[in-house]
């Protein structure tokens, strides 16, 4: 059967960039968010948890620490003031690049091996199975 194999799959994945952040000193939900910023540019708590499969919650509390730390500013969005764009400061730019760079590095040769046309399939097929999935899960687990 397929599916423990890509449920294997995705969480390997998962398993090498939480290896990756501890390499680089960090936890794994703080690289993410300094990856989403450094990789998107601006965006919102909700964008970066919607994005990257992480909870609203753990965005928060990242993004407070990070802003403590002088890393990050939060701006009233120009649609919404209630949502705020995080921004990253001018050390905060340093910092993310520092964290950021070598794994874009290594994703970025692997990219090269892989192929564009292949990754982009990939991500497309992926994409589709987490719709489909959600729907499935919207309707409630057990409800057949």
């Amino acid at each position: 059967e397929i599916m423990p194999s890509l449920v294997g799959s995705e969480m390997c994945i998962r398993d090498r960039y939480t290896k990756a952040a501890s390499v680089l000193g960090v936890g794994y939900p703080e690289m993410m968010v300094l990856y989403a910023l450094e990789s998107m540019g601006e965006l919102t708590q909700k964008q970066i948890a919607e994005n990257f499969g992480m909870q609203k919650q753990t965005v928060h509390t990242v993004v407070s620490a990070l802003q403590k730390k002088g890393y990050l500013l939060l701006e009233a969005s120009e649609g919404d003031k209630r949502e705020k764009r995080i921004v990253l400061t001018e050390s905060g730019q340093v910092y993310a690049h520092r964290m950021i760079a070598p794994l874009r590095k290594a994703e970025e040769k692997v990219y090269r091996t892989i192929g564009n046309e292949r990754l982009q399939a990939m991500c497309e097929i992926l994409d589709l199975f987490n719709l489909l999935f959600e729907r499935e899960l919207s309707g409630g687990l057990g409800s057949e």
